[in-house]
């Protein structure tokens, strides 16, 4: 069972409202985190890690979001074609309203939902991008 979806942002503040406004749930946090054991654990020295918790409404979906300063300075790009890189799937009731929502606040969608095929047939589905251009796909099951 996966505990949490970690993503590193530029903005926490930024990326925290985009969440919370797509999974309509709590915020915990803004966190702040330094010292020996949190060097230790992430492998920077000296580094500061601002973090916050966002939980979806139903509360079994939390994506945990962190800032570092003094991390590395190099900034990926998360393009889902590249090796390495992954995405955040969220389960929606109304992918329509909740794309037309989304799109009311500047989020950017890939394309126009699509039908999937086997083994998601019949969900409905789109990849938006998050501030840091992180794909989220947004899936709607059938039915």
């Amino acid at each position: 069972m996966i505990h949490h979806v970690g993503i590193t942002v530029h903005d926490l503040a930024a990326s925290t409202d985009f969440y919370r406004d797509l999974l309509g749930g709590n915020v915990e946090g803004p966190f702040e985190r330094s010292g020996p054991r949190i060097d230790e654990v992430t492998g920077y020295p000296g580094v500061i890690v601002r973090q916050s918790f966002v939980s979806a409404d139903d509360g079994d979906t939390v994506v945990e979001l962190l800032q570092y300063e003094n991390g590395s300075p190099t900034r990926l790009d998360p393009d889902h074609g590249q090796a390495g890189a992954a995405h955040v799937a969220i389960t929606v009731t109304d992918l329509d309203a909740t794309l037309e929502r989304l799109r009311g606040r500047g989020v950017v969608a890939i394309s126009e939902p699509i039908v999937t095929s086997h083994p998601m047939a019949g969900c409905r589905a789109v990849y938006m991008l998050d501030p840091d251009r992180v794909r989220v796909e947004l899936v709607q099951l059938p039915g």
